[in-house]
């Protein structure tokens, strides 16, 4: 009985790993100095908001209806761009990489998995170069957090079987050709 349950559970892990890596999301993972300044931003934006509602509701802060107006104005529209800024992720498909703003994908289906032709790891960036309108390869570079290297690199080269893997920190170079 042990065996059918091992079985089992295997058979359920695949099924969810298999339906998990269809669409993958890797969180954008600006310069710490950035993610700092955005939060800042996005905090003083939510206090300024509160404090112009307040005052539209009668609480009395040591703000003019006119002051309010502006706080809630500018400031509406700063928090919900730190925001916009703080949810950058890159999305996986069985096709395409995309590097989504919220819902708005800002490189419109570029990438194609299939055009990609190496992955490079070098100096703790992760880099690919892959073919876009010609011949000349385009080189980007992919900010996520270096704990995903492996997971994206292995991700896309599940889908690629000609993508070649270097990383520069070793003194080795895989070919997925030949694995």
């Amino acid at each position: 009985m042990a065996i059918s349950y091992a079985v089992m559970f295997k058979q359920v892990y695949n099924a969810y790993f298999f339906c998990y890596t269809i669409n993958m999301r890797f969180q954008f993972l600006p310069p710490l100095t950035i993610r700092i300044f955005l939060w800042i931003i996005a905090i003083i934006s939510l206090i300024a908001l509160v404090l112009g509602i307040l005052t539209f509701l009668g609480v009395h802060v040591e703000i003019t209806n006119g002051q309010a107006t502006l706080l809630v104005s500018v400031f509406s529209l700063t928090l919900l761009s730190s925001v916009l800024l703080l949810t950058i992720h890159y999305k996986v498909d069985s096709s395409h990489i995309h590097l989504n703003i919220a819902f708005v994908d800002m490189l419109s289906n570029r990438i194609r998995i299939d055009n990609i032709l190496n992955i490079v790891i070098d100096q703790d960036k992760l880099y690919i170069s892959y073919l876009w309108k010609g011949p000349d390869p385009v080189i980007a570079m992919i900010a996520i957090n270096p704990k995903h290297y492996e997971d994206f690199k292995e991700l896309l080269m599940s889908r690629n079987k000609n993508i070649i893997f270097y990383d520069n920190g070793k003194d080795e170079t895989t070919d997925s050709k030949q694995q």
